[in-house]
């Protein structure tokens, strides 16, 4: 059990079972049509009003297990059921102030998220902060999809997605399957309240390099990163950048980075800014498990056919051929914004607790502007991500590489100048 402040912006959690049974699932919320947002912060905000009350900026954040709503710091927490309608903008710019998607009798908390001798909580940076008052959580669509297309700040509320994965790899979808983890219990209003398992845990290759002459060590460094829509910075703790610092010495230390800070729905975090310039996002393979940076290797490895003799084979058993997971790789001309922070960060270390031993230590954060060149299909119904690249100039999405057969359409959806599905 956990302070309540803390855990639900991530941000402090405890136990990693998979608690789902108290919450009920709500039916289809939205539309097929893309609802405007504001990102000008890199958090995703939308409009928020309960049934007869005024509007609310709200954070749409996939990090934040629970829906609340911040009605300042002397308010008493508590966990009601309210109804509340999830507003957008007519056109990008125009205020947030367009019906777009109703929840009926669901559960809200009220709660002051940041700091208790600070009136109004804010996102972003402290040169630039973004004010909220209301955050929609992930428990908000646990009957829907939702989509992310973040290059033109739409997001979309979807009953599903339809298509297996198999089919959904054809169509040159990166899938994703079994992302959600965590989970615990968190005390609020003196009561006990479970959150369900719903973190988006991600691995990932820090600057992969899958050059068959290089030895596994150098091609690229492995992590766990965990997703959230309310900050547009990725953060990384300091032991992971020096291990990065370890295969690109030439990289600055970070005694010689210029400090920084990032503004989370909890409060400020103050870190040294740095920047990486690729990173891939890897799936889960069950039936093949591998480190990020190896899985990366056999995706392009494989591709071509089996291994050839005398070339490191990410293959078991001495096979020559095996499947490899679905892989997005990001390698933007800007390079990723990244905050460097101490290694007991209280967000990282709470994100650790609440998902071991399920997953791997955390060692950062993805923000948004990482995804800037993906839409990402977070497909609730059917356990899964899909993710595929709306600029293919920095992002390519390579699909599970099942069978001989995943080969052809892996190359011609790498050749292919598909923009996003309709």
């Amino acid at each position: 059990m956990v302070n309540a402040r803390v855990a639900l912006l991530a941000l402090c959690a405890t136990g990693c079972d998979f608690v789902t049974s108290s919450f009920r699932t709500n039916g289809f919320s939205g539309d097929p049509f893309p609802i405007i947002t504001e990102t000008s912060s890199g958090a995703i905000v939308v409009g928020f009003q309960e049934s007869g009350s005024s509007m609310r900026s709200a954070l749409l954040d996939v990090l934040t297990p629970i829906t609340l709503i911040d009605r300042g710091p002397e308010a008493q927490p508590e966990f009601n059921t309210r109804t509340y309608t999830l507003y957008g903008a007519l056109a990008r710019g125009a205020p947030l102030d367009h019906p777009r998607a109703k929840f009926n009798d669901v559960k809200v908390a009220t709660l002051h998220p940041c700091r208790l001798d600070t009136d109004t909580c804010e996102v972003g940076t402290a040169d630039a902060p973004r004010p909220f008052n209301a955050v929609i959580g992930l428990d908000a669509f646990a009957s829907d999809a939702l989509r992310l297309r973040l290059a033109t700040e739409e997001v979309f509320v979807l009953p599903d997605i339809a298509g297996d994965d198999t089919r959904r790899s054809k169509a040159c979808d990166a899938v994703f399957p079994a992302p959600f983890r965590g989970g615990g219990t968190l005390i609020l209003g003196g009561a006990e309240v479970p959150f369900p398992n719903l973190r988006i845990a991600i691995n990932a290759c820090l600057a992969p390099n899958p050059d068959p002459a290089l030895p596994q060590r150098d091609r690229g460094v492995n992590a766990l990163l965990v997703l959230s829509t309310a900050i547009g910075t990725s953060m990384l703790n300091e032991a992971t950048y020096d291990r990065y610092r370890e295969l690109h010495p030439s990289e600055p230390t970070i005694d010689a980075l210029p400090e920084s800070s990032l503004l989370l729905p909890s409060g400020l975090v103050i870190g040294r800014l740095t920047s990486l310039p690729s990173i891939a996002l890897v799936a889960n393979l069950s039936s093949n498990p591998r480190a990020p940076c190896r899985a990366v290797y056999a995706s392009h490895l494989l591709e071509g056919g089996s291994c050839a003799e005398g070339v490191d084979c990410p293959c078991p058993d001495g096979e020559r051929f095996c499947s490899a997971p679905a892989v997005v790789e990001l390698a933007p001309v800007a390079r990723l914004p990244v905050l460097i922070v101490d290694n007991a960060d209280p967000t990282l270390q709470a994100l650790r607790t609440e998902l071991r031993p399920d997953r791997p230590e955390v060692d950062g954060i993805l923000g948004t502007s990482a995804l800037a060149a993906v839409e990402l299909d977070i497909d609730y119904p059917h356990d899964r991500l899909l993710a595929r690249c709306t600029d293919t100039s920095s992002c390519g999405a390579r699909v599970t590489l099942a069978d001989g057969e995943a080969r052809r359409y892996l190359t011609s959806c790498l050749g292919s100048e598909r923009g996003p599905i309709p």
